[in-house]
Formats: structure tokens, C-alpha cells, sequence
């Protein structure tokens, strides 16, 4: 009768925090039905982000600084700002974007030119005359890793896709000369849109990253939907785009995040996948495709 009891507890707390969970999600109209979430947020200035529990909020930090996003056992996704003079006031903007997966190195920056300059493992990439995309895929001993770089990729205009097992990224540019509310010139900026595969065998940390571990620990519901960082940036600065010594560092470090409980087991065999996070131009995400897991790779677009 005491495993009864038990038992019937378990199921009772495991139903309320998923009920929970989505009715917090339903609230923010993402327009999905049942336990799916599939949110993808956007903005301009101050880079406006979305984690993966569905939250917004704007994302101030420090121009040129680093900022951890997503950090993982095996991946890492960083991101720099710089100023940016809005009508009212001096904000941020994304000029740079790094993204690690084991030992490959992937970087988006904009240079002088205002275009997005690609670097894989230290090497810039060039198009040559008449070409319009380049694909690279790398083959690792676990895994395996996708780059798919559009010079006119319909739904976004110049843009990299990066692809694992876990995490299906596409970084886009917002190009030079757009006006703000106010009717300020803007400059070039970076946007990604971040789809998270599947449930990660390892705890995510990062500014986007951390909001799957409070939707997967059932604590999602209980964020107040403020519009506000509720972290402290200091402690997702980095020293560089792949730096690991800084509070919310999860790269190369093992975590139990995936298997901490039978309750966050059983909520994240619930959960939709993809669920996605986001930062700056909102991105029409969700007219795309996605594939779970393996079946991800070796795509020519779309995440």
C-alpha cells in the first residue's frame, strides 16, 4: 500500500507540472496544441531573445563583449555585441557569432563590409565568382556536423545553417539601413534561430540554454513572463567566442542534467521537439521543417 501511495503521488505531481508547463506556454500564443513548443521570437535592438521555455526578454550586456547562449558537453554557442544608437537611446547589437561542436570551430562575424565573414576551424571561407552556397559536412567519430552557407536563402537573405544531433542553428543577417521606431539608421546586425532536436543527454546552461533546464525540471510555469533577464550577465561573459573558464561554462563537463530524476524523464518524453530560442529579427521559422535527431543532417535548408 506505501508503493501505491507512492506511486499515485508521483503521477499526480508529474500530470500538474506538465499541465502547468503548457498552460504556460498556451498563455504566450505560441498557437500549438497539446505539449508542443515551438515559439520563435524576434526584435531589433538590445538583442530581444527567446529561450527554450517560450520566454522573452531583452538581453542588454556590454558592447564588445562575449556571451555564453548555449553550452553543452560537446557544444558551445557564443555571441558579441556592438553598439547600437537608436533614436532614444545607445542599445546592442549582434556583430559576431561562435559556435563549437566537439572540435570543430564555427564563426560568423560581420566585417568592415557589413557582410557576414564564415570561418570553419580557423579558415575563411570564400564564394567564388557565381557561387551562391557552399555545404560542408564533417564526419566525426560520434556525430557529425553540417554548415550550409546561402548568400539568398528565401526566408532569411545571406545566412549559415549549422546542424548536429542536437542543435539545428541558422545565424542571418539584418543588412545596414533599416530605421528604427523613432527613424534612426541602424547598422548591420546578426540574428539566430536556435531549434534544440531532442532532450540533451547532458544540462544545457547559457543564457538560451538554461530555459530548458527550468521546462524540464517543471519550474518553467513559475517564471514571471516579465520581459527581463533573470540572470546576472556578468556570469555569462566570456572571454572569447570559445572560452570555458566563466560561471555558466558546461562545455567538456559532464552533467546529469538528462537523467537528474524520474519526474524530468518523464516530462521531457512529453515535450515536442524542436523547441527553439532566438535573438534579434524575428525568423519565419516556423514554415520550415524540422527532422528530429540524425535525420536532421545532410539537409539542404530549413531547420
Amino acid at each position: 500500500m506505501a508503493r501505491l501511495g507512492t506511486n499515485c503521488l508521483l503521477a499526480l505531481l508529474l500530470f500538474t507540472l506538465i499541465v502547468d508547463i503548457a498552460q504556460a506556454q498556451g498563455n504566450r500564443g505560441n498557437g500549438n496544441n497539446g505539449y508542443g513548443f515551438g515559439d520563435s521570437g524576434g526584435g531589433k535592438g538590445d538583442p530581444i531573445m527567446t529561450s527554450f521555455d517560450g520566454r522573452s526578454f531583452e538581453f542588454f550586456g556590454q558592447v564588445g563583449a562575449y556571451y555564453n547562449v548555449i553550452s553543452e558537453k560537446q557544444h558551445q554557442m557564443s555571441m558579441k555585441l556592438k553598439l547600437g544608437q537608436m533614436w532614444d537611446h545607445n542599445g546592442t547589437y549582434m556583430e559576431g557569432l561562435g559556435f563549437r561542436y566537439q572540435d570543430h570551430k564555427i564563426i560568423i562575424e560581420l566585417g568592415a563590409d557589413d557582410n557576414m565573414h564564415v570561418y570553419l576551424d580557423g579558415k575563411r571561407l570564400e564564394m567564388a565568382v557565381g557561387e551562391n552556397e557552399q555545404e560542408h559536412i564533417m564526419g566525426l567519430e560520434s556525430g557529425e556536423l553540417m554548415l550550409l552557407w546561402q548568400l539568398n536563402r528565401p526566408d532569411a537573405g545571406e545566412a549559415v545553417e549549422i546542424t548536429t544531433d542536437l542543435l539545428s542553428v541558422v545565424v542571418f543577417l539584418t543588412p545596414a539601413g533599416t530605421r528604427d521606431e523613432g527613424g534612426a539608421i541602424q547598422p548591420a546586425y546578426l540574428n539566430f534561430d536556435a531549434a534544440l532536436l531532442g532532450p540533451p543527454a547532458h544540462g544545457l546552461k547559457g543564457i538560451i540554454g538554461e530555459g530548458y533546464e527550468s521546462l524540464a525540471e517543471g519550474r518553467a510555469a513559475a517564471e514571471a513572463d516579465d520581459f527581463k533577464f533573470h540572470g546576472e550577465e556578468e556570469e555569462f561573459r566570456m572571454d572569447g567566442y570559445f572560452a570555458t573558464a566563466h560561471t555558466h561554462n558546461a562545455f567538456g563537463v559532464a552533467h546529469a542534467g538528462g537523467a537528474a530524476s524520474r519526474v524530468r524523464r518523464l516530462i521531457e518524453s512529453r515535450v515536442a521537439f524542436p523547441l527553439r530560442g532566438s535573438a534579434g529579427r524575428a525568423f519565419s521559422a516556423a514554415t520550415l521543417p524540422v527532422l528530429a535527431g540524425s535525420d536532421a543532417l545532410g539537409r539542404k535548408g530549413g531547420i
